[in-house]
């Protein structure tokens, strides 16, 4: 509402017409002014957070939330001491008004640290309508680790968010310990560009090793020398042939070396569905054990 105190514009003695005239093009003025302050106050959202002080999202939990048009929310949540793999951002109930967009309603961005800084940016994702976005980065999520999401809103939008664990095990930081000999239930969740599981075993003494699972869906393996996952141990002698099923002969450096014994050996299971479409949930029984 605009309460506007007319100033005394001109002298007494000028002609009351004269008046009229200049009051009623200063309240049309006015009238287009309160019109437009009226307009834009309707349009406005709210946002949730800010950069130094994020909403705290607890994994499992739905959190009711908002962002303004053309503007940004900010959220953390923590992993569990356990809680390494694939996370999921699950937004329901998206509601959106006065949106510049006909191909997105909000765009979530992850980060791995508290500045929200691009240098930090893990990845990004969008949708139009209630969606599922699945976080898997490159090497998963860490355990007991904060991570932070930011909510960009193309328009005026209200929403419900859930942040879950996806399927897929372990993480390059923590890798699922592998007993030799012993099979492990394991799942993976993805498609070829993300949602690999990760796993470690200790040789026992120096020989091959052999690799087994009972994946019905087609996966692929590459073994590693390093807790980091970026050092392949021979991959022309040690990674998988992509299948059901997997079986592989772990030889080291050639085709009969075998690995070095009492040493860590590092295992990427990876999906191969061509698009995150087609991505799936895989369950199999992992077993490493020494050949002879």
């Amino acid at each position: 509402m605009c309460k506007v105190d007319f100033p005394q514009l001109i002298h007494p003695r000028q002609e009351v017409t004269m008046k009229k005239k200049i009051y009623i093009f200063l309240i049309i003025i006015l009238s287009v002014s309160c019109s437009v302050e009226v307009e834009e106050s309707g349009s406005s959202g709210s946002n949730d957070g800010s950069a130094t002080s994020p909403v705290e999202l607890t994994v499992g939990t739905v959190k009711s939330g908002s962002v303004a048009y053309a503007d940004y929310s900010f959220y953390k949540f923590t992993t569990s001491s356990t809680g390494a793999g694939n996370y999921k951002l699950v937004v329901s109930s998206l509601s959106i008004t006065d949106s510049w967009s006909s191909s997105s309603s909000v765009l979530a961005y992850l980060y791995s640290d508290s500045s929200y800084s691009s240098s930090y940016l893990l990845e990004y994702d969008s949708c139009l309508a209630s969606c599922t976005m699945v976080f898997d980065y490159e090497d998963n999520l860490h355990a007991n680790t904060s991570y932070y999401l930011k909510i960009y809103g193309y328009g005026n939008a209200t929403y419900s968010l859930t942040v879950s664990e996806g399927s897929s095990e372990g993480s390059t930081n923590n890798p699922v310990e592998l007993t030799l000999t012993t099979p492990h239930s394991g799942t993976v969740e993805g498609y070829y560009w993300g949602g690999q599981s990760y796993y470690k075993f200790t040789t026992s003494g120096a020989d091959n090793y052999t690799l087994s699972m009972n994946n019905s869906a087609s996966l692929d393996c590459s073994l590693y020398s390093d807790s980091g996952f970026t050092s392949l141990v021979s991959s022309s002698y040690n990674n998988c042939t992509a299948g059901a099923n997997l079986s592989k002969i772990f030889t080291g450096t050639s085709s009969s070396a075998g690995l070095s014994g009492n040493t860590a050996y590092y295992l990427k299971i990876e999906p191969q569905a061509s698009s995150i479409a087609a991505a799936s949930t895989t369950t199999y029984n992992i077993t490493v054990a020494a050949q002879n």
